[in-house]
């Protein structure tokens, strides 16, 4: 009975040391990866919304300008914050004059405790971001930052047909584009041996449930059963992306207020998506479907690989081209 009175403090002291420790380690940093259009804004903000302790922080390499990589004018304040009006406690000028490309990981440090997050998800999605920053943590054999991956994916028949009516370049050209970004994509994954996930964009929408129940368990955080849309600071994104947060309406009389190059490139932006706007999220992501001839789908096809990629992210593309291709008669 004595010796077990002796024990107890031991033991007590020993779960505040494990606890203390545990506080101590530095939070999760999560990279998203992926091309544009594929949903990564929609569902990083679910994530932070459902998510307890996850946190998405948008597309640091243009709060910070990292070289070749980031847009000079958008991303450097937190979006929903100035959609609302208000100042952001987080993304302030103090922070973004004070962190850099340089230090990413220490970055995503400054996010969690600022945010009271233990995950950090960067929505950046460039792969040579995610490799620069997994560089600077093997350059420094104290750092035990835990890294993962989510590659967000939208079919490369979607994808061709949005970069197209974006840019005016050929299908091609964007099948190409798409096929690349996963290729350089899953061979940085395997080549630094990180976890990753990979979110198909058209089974989200259709069973948004089912896809944040494996994100959940991917971070080894508890799902929410109700959004908080409280949570929500980040930069950078889709334009459209923030309808279901905001309202239509409102994001319309945002864009209206900008002024020169900002409000110019926001327009264009919104140009081909204003017409889909709805203050809810849409059900399903079917605005490609029947909208090319053969030809146009064997332009796509053409493309050295893409087929071969699109099975290893999980697509069954006979069934793709199917749905694409417009029916005669």
């Amino acid at each position: 009975m004595e010796a077990e009175t002796q024990e107890a403090p031991a033991r007590r002291t020993n779960i505040r040391l494990r606890l203390s420790k545990r506080q101590e380690q530095p939070p999760a940093s999560v990279f998203v990866v992926g091309t544009l259009f594929s949903g990564s804004t929609l569902i990083g903000r679910d994530m932070t919304t459902r998510i307890r302790r996850a946190h998405y922080v948008g597309e640091l390499n243009n709060f910070t300008q990292f070289p070749k990589l980031s847009h000079p004018t958008s991303g450097r304040r937190c979006g929903p914050c100035s959609l609302l009006g208000r100042q952001c406690r987080h993304f302030t000028d103090a922070l973004r004059e004070r962190v850099t490309y340089d230090d990413i990981l220490g970055m995503h440090g400054q996010f969690a405790r600022s945010l009271g997050a233990s995950v950090i998800i960067d929505g950046s999605k460039y792969v040579a971001w995610l490799r620069h920053a997994v560089e600077q943590r093997s350059a420094d054999p104290g750092n035990r930052t835990q890294v993962a991956v989510i590659a967000t994916v939208r079919n490369p028949f979607a994808f061709a047909i949005s970069h197209r009516n974006r840019t005016g370049e050929p299908l091609w050209r964007g099948a190409e584009i798409w096929r690349d970004t996963y290729v350089d994509a899953i061979r940085t994954v395997n080549t630094f041996g990180l976890p990753l996930l990979t979110v198909r964009y058209e089974d989200y929408m259709a069973d948004p449930e089912r896809a944040l129940e494996r994100l959940s368990a991917f971070l080894h955080l508890p799902l929410d059963p109700e959004p908080d849309n409280t949570r929500l600071h980040d930069t950078g994104g889709n334009w459209s992306s923030f309808v279901p947060y905001v309202g239509k309406e409102q994001l319309a009389e945002f864009i209206e207020s900008l002024d020169g190059p900002g409000r110019e490139e926001a327009e264009k932006f919104v140009a081909q998506a204003r017409a889909y706007w709805q203050d809810g999220k849409p059900v399903e992501d079917t605005r490609w479907h029947r909208s090319l001839n053969p030809g146009e789908a064997n332009a796509i096809l053409s493309a050295p690989g893409l087929a071969d990629v699109a099975s290893l992210l999980g697509y069954n593309v006979a069934e793709i081209v199917h749905k694409a291709v417009r029916r005669r008669g």
